[in-house]
């Protein structure tokens, strides 16, 4: 591809590579003993310097330098070796669970920034890039729950939400133009075909965020999909501070993006507290802790204790005692935690078919019987 500014001519360079990592990079690596665990040569192991498998190693993210020379063709992955590099790591990586996670988790991330790299470099089209951002984006909404409870040490999940939003804004920006070069064909419907699913998921990633309600309630009909609404429902009631209808409809999300809400829990929770704090306020009766746990969606009571002891509330045999003014609000909010419903709707799920966006975006709960319901 060709970019003419001014009277000079850039070609962006088209990559030659065959391999999920350049023989140059794969040689160099080898040699310097700066192979993953993950990409030696089984029966190499016990050797000085391990050898790396061709068929396994996986270009590793190098950040560029001022002064640096444009990479040659033949360091560059191009559009269906990079797609194909996506598939291996989600399908063969992704689902380790004889490692720890963390390691995965590292060793994903940096392959897949330097995949979103080389898609900047090559400037790949609209759909070539659609196809790599999607399923990173899953992976990074999937890893912050995943890893929710992991110390700061092991996972920063500030990086990881950072690179999830930023994945995310770019690839809705790449929605807006494959509409306005209006698309009719079957290529088309291709491209946009997980566009509900993305613009749900930047609604809960950003719960209550003004400039995602804005955007969602702009879009067009035909995007205004059951999930997007209800998506839509929840980052309203999140920034109208109705607790209350954010954890009712929170488990009828899809398990990706049930994953992503959950680590707005803690501040949801710690808001609740807050405000019933005082509007339950009685020196004589308490609230109901079997009632408030399933409010809360707390999955023990033993859970539910300890956050109020953590903000101060009194607890005893017969409920939750609140008092106004006993609410600590210079605690510090609570880190997420894994949620049993959570976690059991991922066992049922095959990880690389949804994180490859190969499993239909369905909801756990019938939304009809629920509008039925609501009639009635």
């Amino acid at each position: 591809m060709e970019i003419k500014y001014r009277q000079y001519t850039f070609r962006t360079p088209q990559g030659t590579c065959q391999y999920m990592c350049p023989e140059k990079e794969r040689q160099l690596r080898e040699r310097e003993g700066l192979l993953h665990a993950f990409e030696i040569l089984p029966g190499t192991e016990h050797l000085r310097r391990p050898k790396a498998d061709p068929l396994t190693t996986v270009k590793s993210f190098s950040r560029s330098a001022a002064g640096q020379q444009a990479p040659h063709p033949s360091e560059l992955r191009p559009p269906h070796v990079l797609k194909e590099t996506i598939v291996y790591l989600m399908e063969s990586i992704v689902p380790l669970d004889d490692v720890y996670w963390t390691i995965v988790y590292d060793f994903v991330f940096d392959r897949l920034r330097a995949v979103r790299q080389e898609m900047v470099i090559q400037d790949l089209n609209l759909r070539h890039c659609i196809e790599i951002l999607e399923p990173i984006i899953r992976f990074h909404a999937y890893a912050g729950y995943r890893l929710c409870e992991e110390p700061m040490d092991h996972f920063d999940p500030v990086i990881n939400r950072t690179n999830l939003l930023e994945c995310l804004k770019r690839l809705l920006v790449m929605y807006e133009e494959c509409v306005a070069i209006d698309y009719r064909d079957e290529l088309g419907s291709v491209m946009l075909k997980h566009r509900p699913e993305m613009e749900a998921l930047y609604l809960i990633v950003s719960l209550g965020s003004p400039e995602a309600i804005v955007r969602a309630i702009n879009l067009e009909s035909k995007w205004r999909t059951d999930v997007v609404k209800l998506a839509l429902k929840m980052s309203i009631a999140h920034w109208s501070g109705n607790y209350v209808r954010v954890c009712r409809d929170l488990p009828k999300l899809p398990v990706l993006l049930a994953c992503a809400a959950n680590q707005h829990l803690p501040a949801i929770r710690r808001h609740a507290f807050s405000v019933m704090s005082t509007a339950f306020s009685n020196r004589v009766g308490s609230y109901p802790t079997s009632q408030l746990q399933s409010l809360l969606l707390y999955d023990t009571e033993q859970q539910l204790l300890r956050d109020c002891q953590h903000y101060g509330i009194s607890t005893d045999e017969k409920g939750i005692r609140f008092l106004k003014g006993t609410f600590n609000n210079k605690s510090p909010l609570i880190s997420p935690r894994h949620a049993e419903i959570t976690d059991d709707e991922l066992r049922h799920h095959e990880l690389a078919d949804l994180l490859l966006g190969l499993e239909p975006v369905e909801f756990k709960h019938n939304l009809q019987e629920d509008k039925k319901c609501t009639k009635r």
